[in-house]
């Protein structure tokens, strides 16, 4: 039985008992390994590497270009942390740069305001009349409030902050939540697209490379919107924000279809790829051709662990009840691969 073995039996012993076995690898070994992350969870992902006993480097960016990186680089990076699956299926399952990945949590998009913003009482009490509507299934005041919270952050009053879509998700996701809202409220799908490229044309609409760049432009007051954050990363640095409706927040599973109608196509390494509205996921994959593929696998399973989850917890992300594999298993390194068609993940 080689090392990596040893340490896959120690991990499913305490996957199972809640033990701690990551100061015990520690005291063996610490390694240093690269990985590559979605810029607003790589200070979850940093976290997640020190509870798992390694020692690495961990580069933040939008997935989108990290995923570019990735296939400029197949063998630097042993670990990737994306917040959309399909960064991984559309851009390095077609150069087979990976086969799978593994979804640990969901996420969903709210807009973020600026503490300094001077409409904030207004917008907050529109924001509660839409939050009860949606509880009270009342579809039709539901468009009404979300109609006068999007009036007012699209108006033109205040700058409005955004990411690319080419190379930070939250930057297409933003397009994506406008559209279903623009289909939800008006039956027109540009209804609201148009009304942010507007902004763009006057000079109000901010665009950064990944979304974390806008969190100091919300607390200056640089920005009075972030158009489409992550819930998550709203909750973890303190911004306040607008909840969505699930039908456009991109993070209800059972409005799947309806999300699918919205698209944004994307240019990654020079090639188009068209993208449509999906339920969030943070997922997880190793590069096939990643140097330390064996330390990724172990950095894998403390995040899919107890202790990883509740780690998850602590930065406002909400662990999906059971990990869910996509994808071709035969590939996943050691000793993940030991956890296939397990109790501990579900194979979809």
């Amino acid at each position: 039985m080689n090392k990596y073995e040893v340490i896959a039996v120690i991990l499913l012993v305490a996957l199972f008992s809640g033990v701690s076995y990551y100061e015990g690898y520690s005291q063996v070994s610490k390694p240093q390994f690269n990985a590559i992350s979605a810029s607003l969870y790589a200070p979850f992902l940093k976290s997640a590497i020190s509870g798992a006993g390694l020692e690495g480097s961990v580069t933040a960016m939008g997935s989108v270009a990290a995923a570019q990186r990735i296939i400029l680089s197949p063998d630097q990076y042993s670990f990737f942390l994306s917040i959309d699956p399909a960064v991984i299926e559309y851009l390095l399952y077609p150069k087979n740069i990976s086969t799978w990945y593994i979804a640990v949590a969901g996420d969903q998009m709210v807009i973020g305001i600026s503490p300094n913003y001077d409409g904030m009482s207004q917008i907050s009490a529109l924001n509660r009349s839409l939050f009860q509507a949606e509880i009270n299934n009342n579809t039709l005041l539901e468009n009404r409030y979300l109609k006068d919270i999007l009036s007012i952050v699209l108006s033109g009053k205040g700058a409005v902050g955004t990411s690319n879509p080419n190379t930070d998700p939250e930057g297409y996701r933003a397009l994506m939540m406008l559209q279903l809202a623009g289909l939800m409220t008006n039956n027109n799908i540009t209804y609201y697209t148009s009304a942010l490229n507007y902004l763009n044309s006057t000079g109000k609409l901010y665009e950064v490379t990944s979304g974390s760049a806008l969190f100091a432009y919300l607390e200056s007051g640089t920005v009075d919107f972030d158009i489409a954050i992550y819930r998550s990363a709203a909750v973890e640095q303190h911004i306040p924000f607008i909840i969505l409706p699930s039908e456009i927040n991109l993070g209800n599973a059972s409005y799947s279809n309806f999300y699918q109608k919205s698209s944004v196509t994307v240019v990654s390494n020079g090639q188009s790829v068209t993208l449509h509205g999906a339920p969030i996921y943070l997922c997880f994959t190793i590069p096939n051709h990643a140097i330390d593929k064996q330390l990724g696998s172990i950095l894998a399973l403390y995040i899919i662990s107890p202790q990883g989850t509740e780690l998850m917890k602590s930065y406002g992300i909400t662990p999906l009840k059971k990990p869910l594999l996509f994808g071709n298993s035969s590939s996943i390194p050691e000793p993940l691969s030991y956890f296939v068609n397990s109790s501990i993940v579900d194979q979809q």
